[in-house]
C-alpha cells in the first residue's frame, strides 16, 4: 500500500469516528455529556489533522479550492477571534468553559474538519456515505432514548420524563434527531434498492418518534419550517392533481393545529406533561428565555459593533440581569444563536453569520436542478431537503444553541454544499492519481515530524490532562454522603494539575465546598473545608479581576467563604469581610436576590437581627419565581440564618411557622410551597428531637409530613420508628 493511500484511508476511519461523537457520554468531565463529546471530536481531529497536512504535503489537489463558502466560515472565524481579542476576557473566549468545551478552540476544529471533508469527499457516493453514517449513528441515540422511555437505562438523562438520547440535555437531543430527519430523508429519496429504502424509512420514523418524546418545543418548529419550505420549493413543480392533495393535506393539517388546545381540554389531557409542552406554543410562553434576552440586547448597547467576546455570556448575564435569577436557574448562553452571536460578536459578527446561510442559500437554489445530472425537477428535491435542513437548523436555534451534535451534521451538510452545488470545478480527479513527488520528500517529513510533536502536546495539554483532572470530581462525589473527607481531598487533586481549565476546576471545589457545609454531610469536616475555601478566596478575587465566567457566583462563593469562616473560627474580622464583598456584589449588580439574603444571614450573625429578617424579606420581594408572596420559603430562610447563628430557639420558631403556611399550601392545592418541602420536614423532625428532646412535636412533623408528602411516607416512617424505638429506651 502507498503511503499516499493509507493516509487517505486513515483520515477517512478517523472522520468516520467523528460521527460516532453524538454515542459519546460517561464521568469523564464536570458534565457527563457535553464535555466527554468535545474532548472526543476534538482528538480525532487533532489526530487527522496531521494525516492530512501530511496527505496534502505529498498530493496537493487534496488542498480544497477557493469557495464562497470557505471563505464565509473563515471570515466569521476571524470575526468571532477579533472580537475575542477586543472582548473583556480572552483567554476564556479562546478555550470556552469546560461544562460546554466549545470556545474558539473548538472553531478552529470545526473549520479544520470542513477543509478536511471538501479536500477529501469529492465524489455523490462518498457524501451519500457520511450521511449514512450520521443518520445510523442517530438512530443508535434515539433507541438510547427509548430505553430511557422504557426505565431500562438512564444514559445520565437529566428530566426523566422527557428523552435525550445520548444527549442529557432533550433541547440537544431534539435538535440533533431534527436535522437527521432531513438526511434520512434526502437518503431515502435518493436510494434505488428497496431493502435500504425500508432502512431509511425506519430510521425517519424512529427519529421522529423521540423528536415527539424529546418534546423540544424549538425542534418542533425546526422541523415543520423545513416541511413547509420543501413544499414551498417543489409546489411549481408539481402537477395539478398533486397540487389539489397538498393544499388539502395542508389546510387539514392547518386545521388540526387550530383546534387541537380546544382537542386537548376535551379529552381532558392538560395535565399531560406532552400536551403541556404543545399548550405552551400557543401561549407563546418561553419559560425566563424572554427575561434572558431582554438582558442580552441590553448589554449590546455598551458593545455594539463587536460584543463582548466568545463565550462571555456567562458574565454578561450576571452583570445585567434585572430579576435576579430565573427561576433560580443560572444561564450561560442565551437561547437564542443570533443573540449569542450579537453578544459574542457584535453586529459584525452577526453579518458575518448572516452570510454563510445566505451563502449556504445562494448555492442550493441556483444549482439543485442540475446537480449531479438530474433533471430540473428532482433536482430541486434533492436541493429543498437541503434546503429544509439549513432552514429547521435556523428556526429552532431562536430558541436554542448550537452543540456538538448540530455542528458536526452542520458541517458535513455545508461541505456537501460546497463540492455540489457549484458550476465550477472543485477538483480534477486525475490529480488524484499522480505518483507522489520526490523532491523536498525528506523534508516534508522533518516538518510532519515536528507537526505530530507539536498536536501531541496540544492535544495533552487541552484534552488529556484537563479530562484526567475533572474525572476527580465525579469519581470522588459518591463518597460526599459516607466519608466526606475522601470526597473533599479527591476534588482537591483535581485542582492541582495545572490544567487550561484550572479555573472551572476550582469554582466547581468551591461550590462542592460549600455544599458539604451548608449540609450536615460536612459536620466533621468544617475546619478542613473552611480552610480550603480561605485559600481559594485569592483566586476568586483573580477571577473577578479578570472578568472571568459567573462573577454573581464568584461573590456568592466569597461571602459564604466569609461565612463560614465565622461559624467555624468565631472571629469577627471574617463578618467584616464578608460585608465588604456583599458591598462589592451589590455594586456590581444590586439586583441579585442572593446577596440580600447573604446580607441578612450577615446580619443576624451581627446581632442585628431585625436588620437581617428585613434584608431576607427583601430577597424574596425581589425573587419574583421564587419565595415572593411565599412566606412559608421565607420564614425557612430566616430560620436557616438563626440556626448558622445557633440561636436554636429563634430558629425552630420560623421553621416550624414554615412547616405549617407549607402544610395549609398543601391540604389546599396551592402554589406556595417549600422548595425541597420533603427534606426540610425531615431535617425540622429530626432537629426537634436531636436538640430538643421533643419527642411530641418530633412526632407530629412527621405525620403532618406523610400526610402532604406520600412519596416520603415510607422514609419518614423509618426515621420515626428509630427516633420512637430511642425514645421509649431513654424513658426506661
Amino acid at each position: 500500500m502507498e503511503i499516499k493511500e493509507f493516509l487517505i484511508k486513515a483520515i477517512k476511519i478517523g472522520i468516520a469516528l467523528v460521527f460516532f461523537t453524538p454515542l459519546v457520554l460517561g464521568p469523564f468531565g464536570l458534565n457527563m455529556s457535553e464535555y466527554p463529546k468535545m474532548v472526543f471530536f476534538r482528538c480525532i481531529i487533532e489526530t487527522i489533522f496531521v494525516f492530512y497536512i501530511f496527505l496534502i504535503l505529498l498530493n496537493p489537489a487534496h488542498i480544497p479550492k477557493r469557495s464562497l463558502l470557505l471563505f464565509s466560515i473563515i471570515v466569521f472565524d476571524a470575526v468571532l477571534i477579533i472580537a475575542s481579542i477586543a472582548g473583556i476576557n480572552f483567554y476564556r473566549s479562546f478555550f470556552g468553559e469546560m461544562q460546554r468545551g466549545e470556545g474558539i478552540i473548538l472553531h478552529l476544529h470545526l473549520l479544520a474538519f470542513f477543509i478536511i471533508l471538501i479536500g477529501l469527499f469529492k465524489k455523490r457516493e462518498d457524501w451519500l456515505w457520511l450521511f449514512k453514517t450520521t443518520v445510523i449513528i442517530s438512530g443508535l441515540s434515539s433507541i438510547a432514548a427509548i430505553l430511557q422511555q422504557l426505565k431500562v437505562w438512564s444514559f445520565y438523562n437529566v428530566e426523566p420524563i422527557r428523552l435525550s438520547g445520548t444527549f442529557s440535555n432533550p433541547d440537544f437531543f431534539g435538535s440533533y434527531v431534527t436535522l437527521s430527519i432531513f438526511l434520512a430523508i434526502f437518503l431515502l429519496i435518493s436510494e434505488k434498492e428497496r431493502n435500504q429504502k425500508i432502512l431509511w424509512l425506519f430510521f425517519i420514523i424512529l427519529n421522529f418518534y423521540t423528536l415527539i418524546f424529546s418534546q423540544t418545543r424549538g425542534a418542533w418548529l425546526g422541523f415543520i419550517f423545513g416541511v413547509v419550505s420543501v413544499y414551498l420549493l417543489n409546489y411549481k413543480n408539481l402537477n395539478y392533481k398533486k397540487r389539489i392533495y397538498s393544499l388539502i393535506i395542508v389546510l387539514s393539517i392547518s386545521v388540526f393545529a387550530l383546534f387541537l388546545p380546544q382537542m386537548i381540554q376535551k379529552f381532558h389531557l392538560q395535565d399531560n406533561y406532552l400536551s403541556k409542552r404543545v399548550l405552551t406554543i400557543y401561549n407563546l410562553e418561553i419559560t425566563g428565555r424572554s427575561d434572558i434576552w431582554g438582558t442580552s440586547l441590553g448589554a449590546l448597547k455598551d458593545r455594539p459593533y463587536l460584543g463582548w467576546g466568545f463565550d462571555s455570556f456567562s458574565f454578561v448575564y450576571d452583570k445585567y440581569l434585572k430579576k435576579g435569577y430565573v427561576a433560580g436557574t443560572y444561564f450561560d448562553r442565551p437561547h437564542n444563536k443570533l443573540i449569542e452571536i450579537l453578544v459574542y460578536s457584535g453586529a459584525i459578527g452577526a453579518i458575518s453569520y448572516f452570510f454563510i446561510f445566505f451563502v449556504l442559500f445562494y448555492l442550493i437554489l441556483k444549482y439543485a436542478k442540475k446537480w449531479d445530472g438530474y433533471n430540473g425537477k428532482q433536482g430541486m428535491l434533492f436541493g429543498s431537503i437541503i434546503f429544509a435542513f439549513f432552514v429547521s437548523g435556523f428556526v429552532q436555534n431562536i430558541f436554542g444553541f448550537d452543540h456538538i451534535g448540530i455542528y458536526i451534521s452542520f458541517f458535513l451538510v455545508a461541505g456537501f454544499v460546497n463540492n455540489n452545488f457549484s458550476d465550477l470545478p472543485i477538483v480534477n480527479l486525475k490529480e488524484f492519481d499522480k505518483p507522489i513527488r520526490p523532491n523536498g520528500y525528506p523534508e516534508k517529513v522533518i516538518f510532519i515530524g515536528s507537526l505530530v510533536v507539536f498536536m501531541g502536546f496540544v492535544m495533552y495539554q487541552i484534552n488529556i490532562k484537563p479530562t484526567t483532572a475533572a474525572m476527580y470530581f465525579p469519581g470522588n462525589i459518591r463518597y460526599e454522603a459516607s466519608n466526606p473527607a475522601i470526597a473533599l481531598n479527591g476534588y482537591k487533586n483535581g485542582t492541582e494539575m495545572n490544567t487550561v481549565y484550572d479555573n472551572d476546576l476550582v469554582i466547581t471545589f468551591a461550590d462542592r465546598l460549600v455544599f458539604l457545609l451548608e449540609n450536615t454531610y460536612g459536620r466533621g469536616i468544617g475546619d478542613q473545608a473552611t480552610k480550603d475555601l480561605l485559600e481559594i478566596k485569592p483566586f476568586l478575587y483573580e477571577s473577578l479581576a479578570k472578568k472571568d465566567m459567573r462573577p454573581n457566583n464568584m461573590y456568592e462563593l466569597l461571602s459564604r467563604s466569609d461565612e463560614w469562616a465565622y461559624i467555624v473560627k468565631k472571629d469577627p474580622s471574617y463578618l467584616d469581610d464578608m460585608e465588604n464583598d456583599l458591598n462589592q456584589a451589590i455594586s456590581f449588580n444590586p439586583n441579585i436576590p442572593v446577596f440580600y439574603q447573604l446580607r441578612g444571614e450577615m446580619k443576624i450573625l451581627q446581632d442585628k437581627n431585625k436588620d437581617g429578617e428585613t434584608d431576607i424579606n427583601k430577597s424574596c420581594k425581589m425573587d419574583s419565581v421564587g419565595c415572593d408572596k411565599n412566606e412559608a420559603e421565607l420564614y425557612k430562610m430566616i430560620g436557616i440564618a438563626y440556626f448558622k447563628k445557633g440561636d436554636l430557639a429563634s430558629a425552630i420558631k420560623n421553621f416550624q411557622n414554615a412547616l405549617d403556611m407549607n402544610y395549609n399550601s398543601k391540604k389546599n392545592n396551592l402554589p406556595y410551597v417549600i422548595s425541597g418541602g420533603g427534606q426540610f420536614t425531615d431535617s425540622v423532625a429530626v432537629m426537634y428531637y436531636s436538640y430538643f428532646k421533643n419527642f411530641e412535636s418530633c412526632k407530629k412533623v412527621y405525620e403532618k409530613g406523610m400526610e402532604v408528602y406520600p412519596e416520603y411516607k415510607n422514609i419518614f416512617q423509618q426515621h420515626l420508628d428509630v427516633i420512637t424505638a430511642d425514645y421509649e429506651k431513654n424513658k426506661q
